[in-house]
């Protein structure tokens, strides 16, 4: 069984590193069963598309969604799973 993880994203480029470390850390226990993160960064204009591209270079399992403008976390997390390729989200 594959875990999705979606996480929408605005404005959050300091919050990112520590966020994925957290997520990489819980998800060990999920190594049998296969993690996919996905960010979506919903518009941000700081630095957070390109730390997302620098984690998701280095993590195979971190894909990146941009949207074109700052649509909201609701549409946001909808465009996440969309994309979403786990058993569960």
């Amino acid at each position: 069984m594959t875990v999705s993880v979606v996480i929408p994203v605005f404005n959050e480029a300091e919050n990112l590193a520590p966020l994925y470390r957290e997520i990489d850390e819980a998800g060990r226990s999920l190594e049998r069963a296969g993690l996919e993160i996905i960010f979506v960064d919903d518009g941000s204009t700081d630095r957070s598309f390109g730390v997302l591209e620098d984690l998701a270079a280095g993590d195979g399992r971190i894909r990146v969604v941009k949207l074109s403008r700052n649509f909201g976390s609701h549409p946001a997390i909808l465009a996440g799973l969309t994309r979403a390729t786990g058993d569960v989200a």
